[in-house]
């Protein structure tokens, strides 16, 4: 309670002040100096800004050095004016403003008696003179014509330099060797990262988008609870001037190729059953010059069936998103935004060909997303934003086929592989979290012999999940023999988070070539868990409950990030940049939900039922009484090394160079520190592809009733948690210019290390946190290689091209090798509890097959009178028709389902579709 009652104080106290308070960045800076001609600093000088993204116009005058700044922008193109008596006008058109950037404009006025005035296009800035930051930025010219499979907004996250979808159609990304739990998620400012899972939660029109930050290193103090990148979306806004636009998408079986063999899907390919996807959008003034506001509907129906899977029983997923944002300028330094956003899902299961129909799980749900910004300017030299927000889901588990019971059992064929009966798990849950925010921004032209540009913040969020989950009976079976099973009733499971972090950032003018970045925060954050009722076999509360608990483990950290950024060349275009910063990730609630004292017990049976239902021969193997959570479980955290060099190649064109180290310590995982083990060996000798190799494998030794896990931080010798990233990233950027623009780039990279997710298979995402990971002391056998997500050369192109007569072109293009398997056995007869490991190590000699993907985009505009006009476009996606597998059937040596491609890339295919705008 105290720590609530401490962070919603200063988000109150904050937004209550005459001056305003900041939380994500949402807007870009124009900053830059003027000199004469004989390159002397000239104070005085007024700067007029003027765009359609603001209201009427904004000022900055020059100080003693020249330098002027304009702070608070919204994405968009802008005119700047420069005047001052006995000078010529310089006016500066196009001014292109992004999301999180802060662009450098310097001018050069000549002397003249008469009002004359030049006015001359501003160039797009390729090298970034002021951080020390490693990015990409998407602006609306790709956001609308990119090809893209239009799964979510993923679909362009993933086209930046250093993210990997963990696969096809996933909502979940990792970045430079984090994991998809790492990253901190802004949706206009808000941070939907949910700590339930520490991935998105609200999924946004793709179509309301009107700019993308993908800030994948060296984020600044601003930034908290993350190790990985800071995706950035920022949706449209309205203006003073009515805008609508209309766009339809369309598929079928007809425009869908295939790419696999009969030997690989059973004769069963691809098939596209449905897709439509419509989307609407309106903006325009309530009132003009004061009150403006957007709209956004979208509609998609998207169903398809996996290779070697049946086609009447196709994967449906479903989405109806609204969105809507009012823009208030209470008065020319004062402005409110009101967002709301809801998105009402139906997600399938992946299908595979050792996947029945009725075992696939469908997650269906909604998540209402409210947010509410103050943003103040004081100054020219203050400003300040606060902000309320969070997002509030439901969620819940059930049979992906109509008419499947979600109470049913569960089969796994150890021969075949074939998985059939019932779902995995039925769920019904809550996942929300609320967010209160405040900044101050001033900047101090001449504070101790430099030009500093302060930023002070307080964040406060809480948040957590409330799962009622019942996990269906589990049987095991040889051959269609059934062998051994689990069985458990279904139970309450949840957990809370609260934190506040304090920050200051500060970029250091210290010359007109040497910028210095530095910032610290410090992060207070707690885990807990409520009181649950417990619950009897048909999922009903009985009179019984469970003890909470206020203070599972507590984490208090400080994060220094310091770097500095050179121009090489005084006229800005060679610019040498290094970066060191400590980064801490936020609490997963689901990482501790396993230890809530409502986890109902599991109990293993021989695989049988009597005549009145009940499992045969139960037997106790796991009880939440057996598992503990250290209180001294500390904070995940990986410290990053950047060193960057950037040139402006030509005109527009832009080439970065860095090279990035993440050392990443502190991982959590499970300890048996009740289990007493010795090590034992073990012949590998068969099943398929058998190494010969002897491993040793540690036995239980006492009974196992007497095992005790704790969720600690392993740390020892070989049982240690870590990870290793070492990578160069090469990016060529062509800003929007001559009718084109593109981002090219090459990720050369290794990943190794210990963590959560490193007993996964290649279709499963990398994840940091411990999940069931160290129970089974045998978990640390040969995991301590490659990350599953390990790619060691990813290449990718983003291309748009206006050609003449309103014909445009896009291009989406992605290389990247395929993630990394080993071969597992099972050895639970000489380990004496269920134990299946690596049986070699993680070591890149076994992949899934490499990617080549290719989207095209086709388009022509039609212009149909005054503001309105009319696109037709054909998007051909994966026209290499790369047939890629993402899975395999099963790892496991003993199984025919071995190495056996699964889980295939979807093949080439054409969405067409028309946009109407006005």
């Amino acid at each position: 309670m105290r720590i609530r009652i401490v962070g919603l104080s200063c988000a109150v106290v904050l937004l209550a002040l005459p001056f305003p308070a900041l939380a994500q960045r949402t807007t870009g800076t124009i900053v830059g100096t003027v000199k004469d001609e004989s390159a002397a600093h000239l104070p005085g000088v007024t700067v007029t800004l003027r765009g359609e993204a603001i209201v009427g116009s904004q000022t900055a005058v020059t100080n003693t050095e020249g330098f002027y700044r304009i702070p608070a922008l919204p994405p968009g193109s802008y005119t700047l004016s420069f005047s001052m008596r006995g000078f010529s006008t310089l006016n500066r058109q196009a001014v292109k403003v992004s999301v999180g950037a802060t662009i450098e404009e310097n001018a050069a006025l000549k002397l003249s008696q008469l009002a004359e005035e030049i006015t001359v296009t501003g160039e797009a800035p390729v090298v970034d003179t002021q951080s020390n930051q490693v990015g990409t930025t998407y602006d609306k010219d790709w956001v609308r014509n990119a090809p893209i499979p239009r799964f979510t907004f993923f679909d362009f996250l993933n086209a930046a330099p250093g993210v990997n979808q963990t696969a096809q159609g996933s909502s979940r990304s990792t970045v430079l060797g984090s994991s998809t739990n790492d990253n901190s998620y802004q949706l206009d400012g808000t941070d939907f990262t949910a700590p339930f899972t520490g991935s998105a939660w609200p999924w946004p029109n793709t179509d309301a988008i009107e700019e993308i930050e993908v800030l994948s290193l060296g984020a600044p103090a601003e930034y908290g609870n993350l190790t990985g990148a800071v995706f950035n979306v920022v949706t449209r806004m309205g203006s003073n001037a009515f805008h609508g636009d209309v766009n339809a998408y369309y598929q079928n079986q007809g425009l869908t190729s295939r790419n696999t063999t009969d030997e690989e899907d059973d004769g069963l390919p691809y098939n596209r059953d449905k897709y439509n996807d419509l989307t609407l959008q309106l903006s325009g003034p309530l009132v003009h010059d004061k009150v403006w506001f957007f709209g956004s509907y979208q509609y998609q129906r998207d169903y398809a069936s996996q290779p070697g899977t049946l086609a009447e029983f196709p994967a449906r997923f479903e989405a109806d998103r609204v969105f809507g944002k009012l823009n208030w300028q209470v008065n020319s330094k004062h402005k409110l935004m009101l967002a709301y956003h809801d998105d009402f899902y139906r997600i399938p299961g992946i299908q595979t060909s050792v996947t029945e129909p009725s075992a696939i799980a469908v997650e269906n749900g909604h998540n209402p997303s409210p947010n509410l910004t103050y943003t103040g300017i004081l100054s020219e030299k203050t400003y300040i934003e606060g902000r309320v927000a969070g997002f509030y889901g439901k969620d819940h588990g059930d049979p992906l086929q109509a008419g499947e019971p979600r109470v049913k059992p569960r089969f796994n064929d150890l021969d075949s592989g074939i998985v059939s009966g019932g779902i995995y798990s039925w769920y019904d849950g809550d996942s929300w979290k609320t967010s209160a925010s405040a900044k101050l921004s001033h900047f101090a032209d001449n504070f101790m012999g430099a030009s500093h540009d302060f930023k002070f913040g307080v964040q406060y969020n809480e948040g957590g999940h409330d799962y009622v989950t019942g996990y269906n009976d589990y049987i095991y079976t040889y051959g269609g023999v059934p062998a051994y099973g689990y069985t458990q009733l279904p139970f309450h499971q949840g957990g809370k988070m609260k934190g506040i972090g304090v920050y200051v950032d500060d970029t250091i003018r210290a010359t007109d070539r040497l910028t210095f970045n530095g910032g610290v925060r410090y992060d207070y954050s707690k885990a807990q868990y409520e009181s649950f009722p417990i619950l009897d076999r048909l999922g009903s509360p009985t009179a019984q409950t469970t003890q909470a608990n206020g203070n599972v483990f507590d984490w208090k950290s400080v994060s220094p990030r310091v770097g500095f950024n050179y121009k090489l060349t005084g006229d800005g275009k060679t610019v040498l940049k290094a970066h060191y910063g400590r980064y801490y990730r936020g609490i997963v609630t689901q990482e501790f939900d396993d230890a809530v004292p409502s986890v109902s017990p599991r109990f293993m049976f021989s695989g049988t039922y009597d005549a009145a239902g009940n499992p045969v021969g139960a037997e106790l193997v796991g009880d939440n009484t057996n598992l503990r959570v250290d209180p001294g479980f500390k904070d995940p955290y990986t410290d990053q090394f950047i060193a960057s060099f950037e040139r402006e190649l030509l005109k527009n064109i832009g080439l970065q160079v860095s090279y990035v180290f993440k050392r990443g310590e502190n991982y959590g995982g499970w300890r048996d520190i009740g289990g007493r083990y010795a090590q034992v060996p073990y012949l590998d000798t068969g099943g398929r592809e058998p190494s010969g190799q002897t491993i040793m494998i540690y036995q239980l030794q006492n009974d196992p009733s007497e095992r005790l896990f704790l969720l600690t931080n392993p740390s020892e010798g070989s049982n240690r948690m870590f990870s290793r990233f070492h990578g160069t990233t090469i990016q060529v950027t062509k800003r929007m210019s001559n009718n084109w623009q593109l981002v090219g780039s090459l990720v050369l990279s290794k990943s190794t290390g210990r963590i959560g997710s490193s007993l996964r298979s290649p279709t499963q995402r990398q994840e940091g946190y411990a999940r069931t990971f160290g129970q089974n002391p045998n978990d640390f056998i040969n995991t301590d290689d490659l990350l599953v997500e390990d790619r060691p050369v990813v290449a990718k192109t983003q291309l748009v091209y206006q050609l003449p007569k309103g014909f445009l072109v896009g291009l989406n293009f992605r290389y990247q090798t395929g993630r990394p398997w080993a071969r597992q056995v099972r050895v639970s007869s000489l380990a004496r509890i269920s134990t299946t490991i690596l049986a070699e190590r993680l070591d890149g000699h076994r992949r899934v097959d490499n990617q080549s993907v290719l989207d095209l985009r086709v388009q022509k505009d039609f212009k149909l009178g005054g503001a309105a006009s009319l696109a037709v476009f054909a998007d051909g996606l994966n026209l290499l028709n790369d047939g890629a597998n993402e899975g395999v059937g099963s790892r496991r040596a003993d199984s025919s389902a071995f190495g056996v491609p699964t889980v295939f890339i979807a093949p080439r295919r054409v969405i067409v579709g028309a946009k109407f705008h006005f």
